[in-house]
């Protein structure tokens, strides 16, 4: 697109010419492409860390054709737009580069701190019922078409975000459901997309290492339903939230859901059964019946989250059974081993990183659990601290008995972060790793693949295993060094390792 045909929609001055066609936009000096026929804007993005503004010799140097920036560069070789605010301006130009994609598709959000993932799970899973062609972009991965492109972001910086909407409306995609991180609201990262409906799930103690308070916080996830307001589009809100309470009296005609009757979804009747959920689910279209393979209620919530979004979207009641039914797990989110041998116990893997994940994971878990629940848990670094207590609080109050181990240290010390959590366990023996425990209480095991070992070794038949924290993730990030792992495959070879030892005595 011209530079000459973008300026207009910006707030803006500019030094240098105008006749370029914006090809590409580029916020890494690094990645510049200057192929023949190719012209790249270069975006100077403030950051935490490191100034993007510091960077533009490098990428006009690099080849860039054109600077976006909020305070002008001397003597550079390039044409320079200087405007107020980078990530507006930002989100702007990347939606008329690529051409407004976002009108060409159905676009669903989804916010909120826990269940997210689950929810576009479902979502995705009733559109294919209902015959459309859904894409999705979030936590585990952005995948559309068969295609699936490793998530290095929730949410995408706007440039690649509106690059991915472009390739799903250009490829077919009739739909697309989208995670919405707070960060990439109050970044602006979704600005300038066309959101027909969006689901506020819940809103709990996560990441105020960024907001600082959980009034910031709300603002932040509440910005989402200011641009549903401004366009006419569907806001869909938990009440049984105290913040989706909080959402509603600010949205008076959004949609509400809740397990408890009165909202606009909510279930008749319902059953938390072993490996599944049924539910005669009331809707403004009617009732629904829900037969799901995912457990606990709070799952439950997610999927009438779903369910009112599909209503308010027109999707027929038979589409929503169908999905629902249809999903068979979500990576990460719950997936479950069962043992074989002399020892039969369950162990599950979950993505919880907060308390109130933690906390419902361990919910949903009890009732399916005849013996102990076994905790295997860390505490990422880097990242909010003041979590880690109340995890260590939540994870021990509902379990029998915990371990407590390393997450995604990154550049702190496993043991400090260890501390942290363990000044939230009150009244508690603490074991040693040598020991094989019976009575409540929980003990410090800092390698993350030893700790899920012992889970292993000490549990009996009835027992159930959780190892959150990580759930679909693959890596662990130590001292910047990214390395392989993987919970699932760890657990699952210590299993099968168990079994065979117990077969050989």
């Amino acid at each position: 697109m011209k530079l000459s045909d973008i300026v207009p929609f910006l707030d803006c001055q500019i030094s240098g010419g105008l006749d370029i066609d914006i090809t590409g936009i580029s916020t890494d000096s690094r990645r510049i492409d200057n192929a023949p026929g190719k012209a790249t804007l270069f975006a100077a993005m403030p950051g935490e860390h490191v100034d993007g503004y510091s960077f533009i010799p490098a990428a006009v140097e690099a080849g860039a054709a054109c600077v976006l920036a909020e305070r002008l560069t001397p003597s550079i070789k390039a044409t320079q737009v200087i405007v107020p605010d980078m990530r507006e301006a930002l989100a702007r130009t990347a939606d008329l580069v690529f051409g407004e994609p976002s009108k060409r598709l159905v676009l669903f959000g989804v916010t909120g701190t826990n269940g997210k993932t689950t929810t576009t799970y479902i979502l995705e899973a009733i559109l294919k019922a209902a015959g459309a062609n859904p894409g999705v972009i979030g936590t585990v991965n952005y995948r559309y078409n068969g295609k699936v492109f490793p998530a290095p972001h929730t949410t995408p910086q706007a440039p690649e975000l509106q690059a991915i909407l472009k390739e799903m409306a250009d490829s077919g995609v009739t739909h697309c459901v989208m995670e919405v991180s707070s960060h990439a609201l109050e970044q602006k990262r979704v600005g300038y997309c066309r959101f027909r409906a969006g689901v506020f799930t819940n809103l709990t103690h996560d990441h105020l290492d960024y907001h600082r308070t959980m009034d910031e916080y709300f603002r932040c996830k509440s910005i989402l339903f200011d641009y549903l307001s401004a366009t006419g589009g569907e806001s869909i809100v938990n009440v049984d939230d105290p913040w989706g309470a909080k959402l509603k009296a600010a949205f008076p005609s959004a949609v509400t859901f809740s397990l408890k009757s009165g909202a606009s979804v909510y279930p008749r009747s319902f059953s938390l059964l072993e490996g599944r959920t049924e539910a005669q689910v009331a809707t403004p279209s009617g009732d629904v019946h829900i037969s799901s393979h995912l457990v606990g209620e709070y799952n439950l919530q997610n999927m009438l989250g779903a369910i009112a979004l599909a209503c308010s979207a027109g999707i027929r009641k038979e589409a929503i059974t169908i999905g629902i039914s249809s999903l068979e797990r979500v990576p990460g989110r719950l997936e479950k081993l069962e043992s074989k041998g002399s020892r039969l116990f369950r162990a599950y893997v979950d993505y919880a990183h907060t308390g109130d994940a933690l906390e419902r994971a361990l919910q949903a878990l009890r009732p399916v659990t005849s013996n102990r629940l076994i905790t295997v848990f860390g505490c990422g670094g880097n990242r909010d601290r003041m979590k880690r207590p109340k995890m260590g609080e939540a994870a021990t109050r509902l379990s029998d008995f915990t371990i407590v181990t390393s997450d995604n240290p990154r550049d702190e010390d496993p043991l400090e972060i260890i501390k942290e959590i363990e000044a939230g366990i009150k009244g508690l023996k603490r074991f040693s790793p040598a020991e094989s425990p019976s009575m409540k209480g929980y003990m410090v095991i800092a390698d993350r693949k030893e700790a899920i070992r012992k889970a292993v070794s000490i549990a009996s038949t009835g027992d159930t295993i959780l190892v959150a924290g990580k759930g679909h993730e693959d890596y662990q990030i130590i001292k910047g060094v990214k390395y392989h792992f993987d919970d699932f495959e760890v657990l699952r070879e210590a299993m099968e390792e168990g079994a065979k030892a117990a077969a050989h005595r």
